[in-house]
């Protein structure tokens, strides 16, 4: 990776990320509940707490909204799957959303997002 600023150096410091981030390239649907309003944009990074995200549209800080991820099973099918979350920060087109309850063993969500899971697991353990 190569930094090109002190910005980007001072910003990498300070972060306190309390989950490691993994890439996965897919489309996400973000559905605002207060408003109704529907925006999509591509995935950046996932953890088991949260997901950045890019989107070219201004969310609303902590407020309740769906992200819907969107994949293809081995077999073709498109897959969707939903989990709650709520806008934490927001930097240019890019977007960070925290999970309203984190992928971790017992949580209800792992039920909601066995793809996420799977891509996560496979990562943690190096493939």
């Amino acid at each position: 990776m190569e930094l090109t600023s002190n910005k980007n150096l001072t910003t990498i410091g300070r972060e306190r990320r309390r989950m490691p981030r993994f890439h996965l390239l897919t489309r996400v649907d973000i559905a605002v509940a207060s408003g109704g309003d529907l925006y999509w944009g591509s995935m950046l990074n996932l953890s088991r707490t949260g997901v950045a995200v890019v989107l070219r549209h201004d969310l609303p800080m902590n407020h309740r909204i769906a992200v819907r991820f969107h994949f293809q099973s081995l077999d073709g099918k498109e897959v969707v799957e939903e989990l709650s979350a709520k806008a934490t920060w927001q930097s240019g087109d890019s977007t960070g959303l925290e999970f309203e309850a984190p992928l971790t063993d017992g949580s209800p969500a792992l039920r909601k997002a066995r793809f996420l899971m799977t891509h996560i697991e496979a990562k943690e353990a190096g493939h």
